[in-house]
């Protein structure tokens, strides 16, 4: 009897069985390049999230101050909180009320937890159109940057007491 013979494409698929080490390699890269897709996206998260702390710790001590001021209503108008903005931020002591606010005030900014030893703050109470408006400014440096790894972060909160 003849035997019938069967087609190539029969005979190389009952050799083939399992996987090939190349389509295991392949398999490894492409999971190794979705991880670390991930893992990016995990440390920008982490720079993001300390940002928004930052500028939340920011608002709270710029509210910090302000209640301060309100407490102290008279010598806030009279312009006693009033203080500039400089690199070295030296706290003014405490001789009055005000000045006494203020070196606290200095002292939380730049404890460990808030916004840290480079971060500043500054008062500025002026007449503006007839009303008397306090600038409140805090200044402070993001270690965490994504663009240069040192930003400047400022916050001016504007209020009238």
């Amino acid at each position: 009897m003849y035997e019938m013979e069967q087609p190539m494409s029969a005979n190389i698929a009952k050799r083939q069985r399992g996987t090939s080490l190349v389509e295991v390699l392949v398999a490894v890269v492409v999971l190794a390049v979705g991880m670390l897709g991930v893992a990016g996206m995990q440390a920008s998260a982490l720079r993001n999230n300390q940002a928004a702390y930052e500028r939340s710790v920011a608002t709270f001590l710029a509210n910090s101050i302000t209640e301060r001021m309100a407490a102290n209503r008279t010598r806030a108008l009279a312009g006693d909180y009033n203080t500039g903005l400089s690199a070295s931020c030296p706290t003014p002591g405490g001789g009055t009320l005000a000045s006494q606010d203020l070196t606290d005030w200095i002292t939380e900014i730049r404890s460990p937890g808030m916004l840290g030893p480079t971060a500043c703050g500054a008062v500025n109470c002026a007449l503006v159109g007839g009303v008397r408006v306090c600038q409140i400014t805090l200044q402070w440096t993001d270690q965490r940057s994504a663009v240069t790894g040192t930003e400047t972060n400022q916050l001016v909160l504007e209020v009238r007491p």
